[in-house]
């Protein structure tokens, strides 16, 4: 279980000007949540904090009861909107070197799991843009965390592209089990994918303006 609790941030030397005011929300052991809002409303600052790459200026971040608020760990781990790949290493290195203990056979799995199979020994530089974001899938689950956040992960792509790379999500969740955090603009984005869609209000500061059951078929 991942709690964000009351978290509240503001800019660097600027208490008064609230980016963040008192966001709570509990994220269960394999629940997909969907975190939408419109730009600038903090939606990656929040993924940040959750991440532990951010100190937040009230409030905790807890994993499994663990404080793990603004300490980088191998719990929650976050892919961004462009994937943090290793220029000079192969596939199959990549994914290896995220897991604590490199075991071959997973890491094969992995590249099966996200259709990049036969692609072991290609550089980031031989791939498109969407096996990239693949890759960077199979990185995050070689490090088998507690909560993967995607922030804004496929917004680059193309309508065809993304809606694809959302059915593989779709089915690499199915598969594994893992709890997944998504952040996009778009609600239909999280169709067939998402428990709950968590809506960010535009008015400043951001907080929490509804929270909406899905219906998955």
């Amino acid at each position: 279980m991942i709690e964000f609790q009351h978290i509240s941030h503001h800019y660097p030397g600027k208490p008064e000007n609230l980016i963040l005011d008192d966001i709570s929300l509990t994220i269960s052991k394999g629940e997909c949540v969907g975190l939408t809002g419109p730009s600038g409303c903090g939606k990656s600052t929040l993924a940040k904090i959750g991440a532990g790459h951010v100190r937040p200026a009230a409030g905790k971040v807890l994993v499994n009861g663990r404080d793990l608020t603004c300490r980088p760990n191998r719990e929650v781990f976050m892919i961004h909107q462009e994937p943090d790949l290793f220029p000079w290493q192969k596939v199959a290195k990549q994914v290896a070197f995220a897991m604590s203990k490199p075991d071959n056979r997973r890491v094969e799995q992995l590249l099966a799991l996200v259709k990049l199979r036969g692609f072991e020994n290609f550089y980031p530089g031989q791939l498109s843009g969407g096996m990239k974001k693949r890759l960077a899938l199979a990185r995050a689950l070689a490090v088998d965390p507690e909560l993967l956040i995607l922030d804004e992960s496929f917004s680059s792509l193309d309508a065809t592209l993304k809606n694809e790379l959302y059915e593989d999500l779709r089915r690499v969740w199915q598969s594994t089990g893992t709890t997944i955090l998504l952040i996009t603009h778009q609600s239909a984005d999280l169709a067939n994918l998402a428990h709950r869609e968590i809506r960010l209000s535009a008015a400043k500061p951001t907080t929490i303006s509804e929270t909406i059951n899905l219906v998955r078929t």
